[in-house]
């Protein structure tokens, strides 16, 4: 309310004027949208936090399944080749299922960073093609590469691209019948790179093509067609691409006349290409001494059991307090610690076994169901030398193993 003075003709004050807003309702307003902000953002952080549950209990229980998998893969003779396969295929499925899922959040918030390097598209198609080889044998198609002539490089992140052509390739699969052709080819454009994957499937229905890139939007499901996602893998790639600075396309015929997908990147600037990703150890120099602990006893005894068939030497703990012990006596040359533990969590064991004079140069590695990017820096932040998100993949922790130091214990 704001107050004025009348004055008469003689200049003294006869009356005053008040004038008043009415703001009640103005304020409501304003009260009722912040209200609003901050229950959208409570939402979100709500759903962020149960996609991060949701990742962690679900990879637990795959866990054990994959590593029991990876142990029968190594016994002599490899009994139950084919049930073997089909428990792979959907135990990928659903890890799979996972991955979109936690992706589709991490890169929704814009928490996704690429670790950039100078890499060769040649062999993220290598590595691509590697991943899709189950699902394209199950299908039967028959893969047409067109390999380029030179080396097409482009400064990115080498895990991200492989997971990019990966999707195409696994769309491509379950989009295309039995039988199909899906061709993958590579090029120079200009600045750029190009990255295409075609297919002579189910096509993509006009009405669809412009939002095939959009959440949750899927195509028609053929009764031969594999089991489909959530509708979240294309809209990864598209997100994927847009951090590398690149666009990827869809284009389509209509139903029934195949379907291409284009991804273009920037070329890289100078010409030499940075090494690749060295391989695995073929085999350990020698033993080493490596300490699991989980309290999920299956995942640890298999664990356990599969590092003992590589050659190596293992102790067992349930819980962090029988890890000490353990590792007192023991030694190890590298630890696997659960970061879920009761009683004391894998970060403070971490600590703890840092005090020891016995695990004074152990190499220790994070296991967790959980795989963000808070977890990953929090576990490197506690000293951490890895960060592996079950279920794990024995070869890469076979190769962590293998590269650490012996120690000299027992």
């Amino acid at each position: 309310m704001s107050l004025s003075p009348l004055r008469g003709a003689d200049g003294r004050v006869e009356r005053v004027a008040a004038i008043g807003f009415e703001r009640t309702l103005q304020v409501q307003q304003r009260r009722e949208l912040e209200h609003a902000r901050g229950r959208a953002e409570a939402a979100s952080r709500a759903k962020d936090e149960f996609f991060a549950v949701l990742g962690h209990e679900l990879r637990n229980p795959i866990a054990p399944i994959v590593t029991a998998l990876q142990l029968m893969k190594l016994q002599p003779g490899a009994p139950f080749a084919r049930e073997r396969a089909v428990i792979e295929r959907h135990v990928g499925h659903v890890k799979r299922l996972v991955d979109d899922l936690l992706d589709a959040s991490r890169l929704a918030r814009g928490k996704v960073a690429l670790a950039r390097r100078r890499v060769d598209v040649g062999a993220v198609l290598a590595r691509a093609v590697e991943l899709a080889s189950p699902l394209l044998e199950e299908r039967q198609h028959r893969l047409v590469m067109e390999a380029p002539p030179a080396a097409l490089l482009v400064d990115g992140d080498e895990d991200r691209l492989v997971q990019v052509a990966a999707s195409l390739l696994a769309n491509a699969a379950q989009f295309t019948a039995p039988r199909g052709t899906i061709r993958v080819a590579a090029a120079r454009d200009g600045e750029e790179v190009t990255l295409s994957v075609s297919d002579d499937g189910a096509g993509i229905d006009p009405a669809l093509l412009p939002r095939v890139f959009d959440l949750f939007v899927q195509g028609h499901r053929s009764p031969d067609r594999l089991a489909g996602g959530l509708g979240l893998g294309l809209s990864i790639v598209r997100s994927l691409v847009q951090l590398h600075g690149g666009s990827v396309t869809a284009s389509s015929a209509g139903p029934g006349q195949g379907s291409a997908f284009t991804v273009r990147l920037p070329a890289a600037r100078g010409e030499a290409a940075a090494s690749l990703t060295p391989g695995l150890v073929a085999g350990a120099p020698r033993a080493r001494r490596v300490l699991v602990v989980d309290d999920n006893q299956d995942a640890a005894d298999l664990l356990a059991e599969a590092l003992e068939v590589l050659g190596h030497e293992t102790r067992r703990a349930f819980d962090a307090p029988s890890a000490l012990l353990a590792a007192a006596e023991f030694a190890p040359d590298a630890a696997l610690l659960d970061l879920g533990l009761p009683i004391m969590d894998g970060w403070e064991l971490a600590r703890r076994l840092r005090e020891l004079p016995a695990c004074r140069d152990t190499r220790l590695f994070a296991i967790s169901g959980y795989g963000l990017e808070a977890d990953l820096e929090r576990s490197r932040a506690a000293g951490f030398e890895g960060h592996f998100v079950k279920p794990v993949d024995l070869d890469v922790v076979r190769g962590a193993v293998e590269a650490a130091p012996v120690t000299g214990g027992s």
